[in-house]
């Protein structure tokens, strides 16, 4: 039986937690706080830890010689290690390297996790022309705003040089708004989020995300692009797949040319990006799944599983042999034969098959249906008195899953990070298009259903 690792978890890793129990294989789950998955995760997705076969508790699971230790002492072997959470993402990536396994670059993922560093690669490789500042405690915002030259212009883009679900993002419109954010980015109190803070130019167009697949240096295999809905200027409330649009191929080129900026050669990554008038600018990249059930969307809309993939990728059983879509930073597509040999030895050893003369050529991601996922937030604070049932949303038209972040009782907090989310619907249509606005009909129903009371201004949000 093969054995697989994961270094803590997110949403989308909950379910490679599944797909190792289907496929048979022996799920490992390293933590240092079971705690942490009952804030991020809806009570309804919980029961999925129950599939994990042995947990391995540890003190810091960002710590190398500790998770190490630990490995070494509790298992015989182990096949793959891999993580879906951002937090852990550069750990998994150097404990690979520690046990001779397949993974990724782990300077590419720090890289990438160093905003400010991200952003001055970039404009060093001309991948991207997005200014920024650095500065290392919010309290210099004011100053940096205030310098007579060079200074960022109004409006301006504020987040964390080191964080995840859109904590600490936020735009600065104007001179009379620092105040406003200052007091929201003083109040931070979450794990994993650096106190230094990027200022860059502010961005104004569609937020967009390019999933992709890398299996070698240069070789990027394209799942799709996914819209994004946003509110309040950085907080992600929906997205729906498969965008295919003017802008797909530029995305997908500034995509691979920013994965082979930072020197990303191993795994599924979601690049967002804004598409502006003059065309695509990288936001982040996130060496990883999207999470936040932008996995399930992709999978319900290609019919196949993109966690599932990335475990096969790292054993080295995943069939690159087939026919795909392989994009270089360029934007060329590789031929047959040579999508066939490049991903055959990109893919580290992985198994092949025998394609017969008249068998069709399919990509590996082949969209065959829409997908889309929405969250319902509250504009305001509050203490959720009712809403519908899941049964009832659920039989709402198109939808497929349904997840309660929040529960009559809970008190939610205005929207200003992913973790405000109240209730989140995952939808299908026959389009991309039917599939969003079924998930957009759902949120409206609960919306209709659910009754929130005011409360104080300084209460405190559990």
């Amino acid at each position: 039986m093969k054995t697989v690792v994961f270094i803590e978890t997110n949403f989308s890793g909950l379910d490679a937690i599944a797909y190792c129990r289907q496929r048979g294989y022996r799920s490992v789950l390293v933590t240092d706080n079971f705690e942490r998955f009952r804030r991020w995760f809806p009570a309804s997705a919980l029961a999925r830890l129950d599939l994990v076969d042995k947990v391995v508790r540890v003190p810091n699971s960002n710590d190398l010689e500790q998770v190490s230790k630990a490995l070494e002492g509790e298992l015989d072997s182990i096949d793959a290690l891999l993580t879906f959470a951002e937090i852990r993402t550069h750990i998994a990536a150097r404990l690979c390297r520690e046990f001779g396994l397949r993974g990724a670059n782990p300077d590419a993922i720090a890289l990438a996790q160093d905003k400010y560093r991200f952003r001055r690669t970039l404009l060093a490789k001309g991948a991207d022309s997005v200014r920024c500042r650095k500065i290392d405690s919010i309290e210099l915002l004011p100053v940096l705003l205030a310098e007579p030259e060079g200074a960022p212009d109004f409006p301006c883009f504020v987040k964390p040089v080191q964080g995840h679900s859109s904590i600490g993002a936020m735009v600065c419109r104007d001179r009379a708004a620092i105040s406003a954010v200052l007091q929201s980015l003083r109040q931070i109190d979450e794990d994993w989020i650096s106190p230094a803070f990027v200022v860059e130019d502010y961005l104004e167009g569609a937020l967009v995300s390019a999933e992709i697949l890398t299996t070698g240096a240069g070789r990027h295999q394209i799942v799709g692009i996914a819209d994004r809905d946003v509110m309040n200027g950085a907080v992600e409330i929906g997205a729906s797949f498969p965008l295919v649009d003017a802008h797909r191929e530029a995305v997908e080129r500034k995509a691979c040319a920013a994965l082979d900026a930072i020197g990303f050669d191993f795994g599924a990554s979601h690049v967002e990006m804004i598409v502006t008038r003059d065309g695509p600018h990288l936001v982040e990249v996130n060496t990883r799944v999207g999470g936040s059930g932008h996995s399930v969307m992709l999978d319900l809309a290609t019919s196949r599983s993109i966690v599932g993939d990335c475990i096969e990728l790292c054993l080295g059983t995943l069939d690159v042999a087939s026919d795909f879509r392989v994009v270089d930073a360029a934007g060329h597509e590789a031929g047959h034969e040579a999508g066939h040999e490049a991903g055959r030895d990109a893919c580290l050893e992985a198994t092949t098959r025998t394609r017969t003369a008249d068998e069709p050529q399919q990509p590996l991601y082949q969209p065959r249906r829409g997908a889309a996922w929405k969250c319902f937030v509250s504009p305001t604070r509050g203490k959720v008195v009712a809403m519908p049932s899941i049964d009832a949303i659920r039989s709402q038209p198109g939808v497929h899953d349904v997840w309660l972040h929040r529960e009559p009782g809970d008190t939610v907090a205005d929207a200003n990070s992913n973790f405000s989310w109240i209730a989140q619907v995952m939808c299908v249509g026959r389009d991309r298009h039917e599939a969003k606005l079924n998930a957009a009909r759902a949120v409206d129903f609960i919306a209709a259903g659910t009754t929130i009371a005011p409360i104080a201004p300084n209460a405190t949000i559990g």
